[in-house]
């Protein structure tokens, strides 16, 4: 399964988060490069620096590691909770790597990680839809829809669109 790429600034590599690697494929051919192995569970995330020196890549192993364009681990870093998205400033080229439970942030001039809890846990709570056949709902903020086959809309514990964070209860 594949759940994450991310091209390299200059377009010359594009990295997926595939099983249990990170790969490494050459845009002009097409080839795997190198298949990267240091997760110890499913990588679910990957980012690459806008200065194109580095890239990231998350995991339910609860880890991040930070490589270079080279293809070299340089640093792994854990959280308390699966890896669910990575994003580089493309200013300052700062990580922010998040789970479930907290969130952190990587300098390149820096060797420590600031690791800090969320503010209230981000749980999802299941609830059964009203209607039989039918399992959706939308936004009225950015319009996303969400629909579940077994006919469960997802609602974040704390009351806002996932994609927008507007809060549900809030007047337009």
């Amino acid at each position: 399964n594949v759940y994450d790429l991310a091209f390299k600034p200059d377009g010359t590599q594009l990295i997926v988060a595939a099983g249990l690697r990170v790969l490494v494929f050459d845009t002009i051919d097409g080839t795997i490069q190198q298949p990267l192995k240091g997760h110890k569970d499913i990588v679910y995330c990957v980012a690459y620096a806008k200065d194109g020196k580095r890239f990231a890549s998350g995991s339910a192993d609860k880890s991040i590691i930070i490589w270079t364009s080279k293809l070299e681990g340089i640093l792994k870093y854990t959280h308390n909770d699966s890896i669910q998205c990575l994003a580089y400033n493309p200013v300052t080229h700062q990580l922010a790597s998040c789970s479930s439970g907290d969130f952190g942030l990587w300098s390149p001039e820096q060797k420590d990680v600031l690791i800090k809890r969320w503010p209230r846990p981000l749980k999802w709570e299941y609830f059964r839809s009203l209607l039989p056949d039918v399992s959706i709902t939308m936004c009225p903020t950015c319009f996303k829809m969400f629909h579940s086959e077994d006919y469960e809309l997802l609602v974040l514990q704390h009351n806002c669109c996932p994609y927008c964070r507007r809060p549900i209860d809030e007047p337009n």
